[in-house]
């Protein structure tokens, strides 16, 4: 009987099951974003203003006054009596030059090299126990009772042994 007891009480005690749960997060982000910009400007502007004047002045004059009647003149294919000749020939060049050149340069130069790196690691580890309610204490107080029982029933064959 001791020994039936013994192997019902090894059957029925057991510990409360226990469920464990490992949940790994593992996130890893890279990011590279390269920007390059080259803006070249050129502007260029020309103006030109030239002024050219050339005067040409020729002027002669002739006089013819008389003094004697009696001699002649002959000028330029033509006869003249009593006269004095006075001829006055005048020649003017003049010559004026402006070149005027303007010249506007604009260069706009423009360079923007941006460069990022991000990178991100995240690991997360998160452990769930899941342990469920172990009832053993009531059968331990079941067995308690009938060894209590047991005593009682036999406290005569206790007591006669003795």
């Amino acid at each position: 009987m001791k020994k039936l007891l013994l192997i019902i009480c090894l059957l029925l005690i057991s510990c409360g099951s226990r469920k464990v749960v490992v949940d790994k997060l593992n996130v890893k982000k890279d990011s590279i974003a390269t920007t390059e910009i080259k803006v070249i400007t050129i502007e260029a502007k020309e103006k030109t203003d030239s002024t050219n004047i050339v005067t040409v002045i020729d002027s002669s004059e002739i006089t013819i006054a008389p003094i004697d009647t009696c001699k002649e003149i002959i000028v330029e294919g033509k006869v003249y009596k009593n006269v004095v000749l006075k001829i006055k020939k005048s020649k003017t060049n003049s010559l004026y030059t402006n070149k005027k050149k303007e010249s506007e340069t604009k260069r706009i130069d423009s360079a923007a090299i941006s460069k990022v790196i991000k990178k991100e690691v995240v690991d997360n580890k998160l452990k769930t126990i899941d342990k469920k309610a172990d009832y053993s204490w009531i059968i331990w107080l079941f067995l308690l009772i009938l060894i209590l029982y047991l005593l009682w029933q036999s406290k005569r064959r206790l007591l006669l042994k003795l």
